[in-house]
C-alpha cells in the first residue's frame, strides 16, 4: 500500500532565529580571516576552527537525542553522534601540529560526513534535514573560504 508522501514541516522561528545565529559566527570570522585586518585575521581563524568543533559537537548531540528517543536506541548512530564531538576536539587538537589549510580540510570533511550522516538517519523530524543543510552549507562554505585563503593566502 503506497503512503501519501510526507510534507516537510516548516521549522518555528525560534528554530530559525538560533541556527542563523549560530550560522553567523562561520561567514564574519571567514571574512575576517580572508579580508579583515591583519591584527584580526589569527584571532579570527581561531574564532572559525572552535566554533566549528563547537557546531560540530552540537550537531552530534542533536543526533544522539534524536536516537535516545528510541525505544531500543541504535548503538552504531549513538557510537557516531559521540564520534561527531570526538572529531570535532581531534581536529582542533591537530592545531598547531597540522598546516591550517589541513585542519580547515578536515571540518570541511567533517562536516559533509555529518551531514551525509544525518540524511540516512530514518525517523527524523521533518524540519530537520532543511535546518542541518542551511548549517552545514553555512559552515561548509565559510571554511572553504578560509581553506583558499589559508592555501593560497
Amino acid at each position: 500500500m503506497d503512503q501519501a508522501p510526507r510534507h516537510a514541516e516548516s521549522p518555528p522561528a525560534l528554530l530559525w532565529a538560533m541556527a542563523l545565529a549560530s550560522l553567523a559566527v562561520f561567514p564574519i570570522a571567514a571574512v575576517i580571516y580572508c579580508y579583515g585586518p591583519a591584527e584580526l585575521q589569527a584571532s579570527a581563524l581561531s574564532s572559525l576552527l572552535t566554533w566549528s568543533a563547537m557546531v560540530l559537537s552540537f550537531l552530534g548531540g542533536v543526533r544522539w537525542g534524536l536516537e535516545s528517543r528510541e525505544p531500543r536506541p541504535r548503538a552504531h548512530r549513538l557510537f557516531f553522534s559521540a564520534l561527531s564531538a570526538v572529531a570535532g576536539w581531534v581536529v582542533l587538537m591537530a592545531r598547531g601540529r597540522l598546516d591550517d589549510g589541513w585542519i580547515l580540510g578536515a571540518f570541511l570533511a567533517a562536516y559533509m560526513i555529518q551531514w551525509l550522516f544525518d540524511h540516512q538517519t530514518p525517523d527524523t523530524p521533518s524540519r530537520y534535514p532543511m535546518l542541518s543543510t542551511v548549517l552545514t552549507g553555512g559552515a561548509c562554505v565559510s571554511l572553504g573560504l578560509a581553506l583558499e585563503q589559508a592555501i593560497h593566502g
